[in-house]
């Protein structure tokens, strides 16, 4: 006859007392270990909205009221979430950051936005400068959020920079970032950017940089070029002279 064996890596119970008020007491404790919790929500009551969003002034003033209710020193990332009517679910104070920046989890606004099966977004921030010009990772920034919603069928409708006596809209002004065309209004350190590195550009040869000639002399490899410029100078606060050694190098590499 075989004989019951408990390996001795099984976990096993160790009562410290002899009545059932012990037991269950030492049962709870090691469930705590295994229990795996229900991600919630809470809605509160913070606001009164009387009527839908229409439009951006309507966001702007509502996202006013939640930003600036103190003494404006820091960033803050707000999250509006529309219904098919274009009624707010409910918004999401995402994150408070520095005097010029915050950190944006955009897995987390996406999930947010999923949980309370919104079908619009409206994205909204401060700049504490008083400077409503959207910076080119306020853009980008938009167009990985649009992007991301955009294969749950949820829609950016806008993203709002605010300040406490104006702000801007991307819908308003055509912003590429968020329409996923072309910008008709190009900032103007975008557009000193792009100048800069079309100068630099030109004067790269066949002979210095044969990877990176090779690449502009079509419209459609300058083009792809220009954008792998553009973000490392934004990633890695680099200028155009500097990137552009940078990726011939890599592409002697490959």
């Amino acid at each position: 006859m075989k004989e019951y064996k408990i390996p001795q890596d099984a976990p096993m119970f160790v009562f410290n007392g002899t009545d059932m008020k012990d037991l269950n007491k030492d049962i709870k404790d090691i469930e705590k270990d295994f229990r795996v919790k229900e991600v919630d929500l809470t809605f509160k009551e913070e606001r009164l909205i009387f009527s839908n969003i229409r439009a951006s002034r309507d966001a702007y003033q509502f996202v006013k009221e939640v930003i600036f209710e103190g003494v404006e020193i820091q960033e803050h990332f707000v999250v509006l979430y529309m219904n098919h009517s274009n009624r707010v679910i409910g918004y999401y104070k995402h994150t408070k950051g520095t005097i010029n920046s915050t950190q944006v989890d955009i897995e987390m606004i996406v999930a947010v936005g999923l949980k309370i099966l919104a079908k619009g977004v409206i994205l909204s921030h401060n700049h504490p400068s008083g400077n409503t010009e959207p910076s080119p990772q306020d853009r980008e920034l938009t167009k990985k959020i649009r992007q991301a919603f955009k294969y749950f069928d949820i829609h950016v409708l806008d993203h709002i920079i605010a300040t406490r006596n104006d702000y801007y809209s991307f819908m308003d002004n055509g912003d590429s970032s968020l329409s996923g065309t072309l910008d008709k209004t190009v900032s103007k350190a975008e557009k000193e950017l792009r100048e800069e590195i079309l100068h630099q550009l030109k004067r790269v040869t066949k002979a210095n940089s044969p990877n990176i000639w090779a690449h502009i002399q079509t419209k459609q490899g300058y083009a792809k070029l220009e954008e792998q410029i553009i973000m490392r100078v934004i990633n890695n606060h680099m200028v155009p002279a500097a990137v552009i050694p940078q990726l011939e190098t890599e592409m002697n590499m490959d």
